[in-house]
């Protein structure tokens, strides 16, 4: 008790002397709070001083907000330019979480003029909208996890009945920047050998059959004739582009910016200026292009306020594996860990696969500065590190970042964003001991529920599973367990 007193005085007295708490309120002025840090210091009590001291400045701006309505809004609403001239990768992180924990309103632009106040079953590409707020539904192990299974949203529906929509659990998103630069990299280098392939074709006058593997994941094969015609017909997991695209469940974006606008369009109702005026009417509303949802608010997702919201979430901490500590539990998980590869699970759950490039770079859209950020130095707590001895840098994502068929009893009622109704992205199993319920759904509240619901492709590592006597499952559910979030003073 003395100590969370004497922490709590801490607290009191930086706030008291902190010079920027006595400037006058300017709420036309964008300022940063440092409600939210990447960074995590190392012990419970530094954590403890920095949650203390951030829940203060998160009492102060309510305070502020209540004096002047919307003020919060308008201090994390910069121009673009001033994200590179006033403000640092951890100011656009902490600008970014307020925006993640946000409340938004009907006068900041909240749903749309033909969209109810709020509904669970979306209409069409329109949305819901069904949350006012990003962590609403991205809570689960911690701010920006995943959500439960009350969270779940029910997409391109009919705007009233379950039984039309296609059901989503919401994802964490854990090292998400990392995903996007690990998709970037083996798309590149995809899209190099296809254009290498179809040159030599051309240049020798043979037809070519290319083997389409980069980092260890095998795509399949593409057919080139002499004259550089490519038959596509054998890829496997990817589109016809060769984009390789790590989020969604059905993998159906390769930039996460596209996602956070994406995602506040169809969950709030909120449109940036670039999304509203060039996003097809189906998708924005009928109306003109600075208020397409007609609900009289212009411009109701500043640019800047995406590229932040995009860095937040590009800049999340990366998950750990935590083995236990008790020794009869520790031989389990070492045997699981094992069993995971016999039983097959690695051969879609791919472990880890090389990266060569750490820079996260967002790319204006709006002739503004492109931003970037070494995830390796600006990235949250804990970071991706470099192989101590070889120097090679790996993400641990458990993923191949592939599409593949899961057989009847995961497939949807339809297609969906031009995926087959049984075929879903690889899930990464990286933190997935902090992300449950589990499958798309989430109706699997057990990483072993999952496991047994699997078909398709993953036929085979399933029955090998189901197979084993209970005893003989431990392992893989111990192994399953260590693939954690970070350790922190808190969390949900």
């Amino acid at each position: 008790m003395r100590h969370l007193v004497l922490l709590l005085a801490a607290v009191t007295v930086g706030c008291a002397t902190d010079d920027a708490a006595d400037e006058p309120l300017q709420s036309s002025e964008a300022r940063s709070f440092p409600v939210f840090s990447p960074s995590r210091p190392d012990t419970s009590a530094a954590q403890g001083l920095q949650a203390l001291q951030q829940d203060a400045w998160r009492r102060e701006l309510r305070f502020m907000d209540a004096a002047d309505p919307g003020f919060a809004f308008r201090s994390v609403r910069p121009t673009y330019g001033e994200l590179e001239d006033r403000f640092s990768p951890e100011d656009w992180f902490s600008m970014g979480g307020q925006l993640f924990t946000m409340n938004f309103t009907e006068a900041q632009g909240f749903g749309g003029s033909d969209l109810p106040s709020m509904s669970r079953f979306h209409l069409g590409q329109r949305g819901g909208p069904d949350a006012r707020r990003c962590s609403a539904c991205h809570w689960r192990g911690g701010l920006a996890g995943a959500g439960d299974a009350a969270d779940n949203a029910f997409f391109r529906g009919d705007g009233e009945t379950e039984s039309t929509a296609l059901v989503r659990n919401p994802p964490p998103l854990f090292g998400a920047g990392w995903k996007q630069r690990l998709g970037e990299e083996m798309t590149a280098e995809l899209q190099f050998r296809r254009d290498d392939a179809i040159a030599f074709a051309r240049a020798r006058g043979e037809d070519v059959r290319l083997h389409l593997e980069v980092r260890g994941v095998s795509f399949g094969f593409l057919s080139i004739s002499r004259d550089g015609t490519v038959d596509d017909t054998d890829l496997e997991g990817i589109d016809a582009d060769l984009i390789v695209r790590p989020f969604g469940w059905k993998g159906a974006f390769a930039d996460l910016r596209d996602v956070v606008e994406d995602a506040s369009n169809v969950h709030h109702g909120m449109q940036s200026s670039w999304f509203a005026a060039n996003e097809d009417p189906a998708r924005v509303g009928e109306g003109p292009t600075n208020d397409p949802d007609q609900d009289g608010v212009e411009d109701e997702l500043s640019d800047a306020q995406v590229a932040l919201m995009t860095m937040f979430a590009a800049m999340q901490d990366v998950p750990v594996e935590l083995p236990p500590s008790g020794s009869g539990l520790l031989l389990l998980y070492a045997r699981g860990r094992q069993d995971f590869t016999t039983l097959g699970c690695a051969e879609c759950h791919v472990p880890s696969i090389e990266i060569e490039d750490a820079h996260y770079n967002l790319i204006s859209r709006t002739g503004g500065p492109d931003l970037s950020i070494n995830l390796l130095e600006a990235g949250a707590q804990p970071r991706l590190q470099p192989d101590v001895i070889t120097g090679e840098l790996r993400v641990p994502l458990y993923s191949d970042l592939k599409r593949h068929a899961m057989g009847d009893e995961l497939a949807e009622p339809r297609d969906d964003a031009g995926v087959a109704a049984d075929v879903f992205l690889t899930t990464p199993l990286w933190g997935i001991a902090r992300s449950r319920p589990y499958l798309h759904d989430g109706r699997a509240p057990t990483l072993e529920d999952a496991i047994v619901l699997h078909g398709g492709e993953a036929q085979a590592s399933r029955d090998a599973f189901v197979a084993l006597p209970e005893d003989d499952r431990a392992p893989l559910r111990v192994f399953l367990t260590s693939l954690t979030r970070g350790e922190r003073l808190a969390s949900p």
